[in-house]
């Protein structure tokens, strides 16, 4: 069964290879993304990364543990 390639897809109004912060919204090309040593993104802008959380990083984040 062929498959329909020119199916449009809903990517936020971003080209996919776009990373988009969680925290503040910053926009970067993906491949300007720096990585931590676990391999998480760590946002350009504001150094958010989606990795494990520790007590530091909550709290910069305003999250209570």
């Amino acid at each position: 069964m062929a498959t329909d390639r020119s199916t449009a897809f809903d990517f936020g109004g971003t080209d996919p290879s776009t990373f988009r912060c969680p925290d503040c919204a910053a926009t970067a090309p993906s491949t300007s993304v720096p990585y931590d040593s676990l391999g998480y993104a760590v946002c350009p802008e504001c150094s958010y990364t989606t990795g494990l959380e520790t007590e530091g990083t909550t709290r910069e984040h305003g999250i209570d543990v």
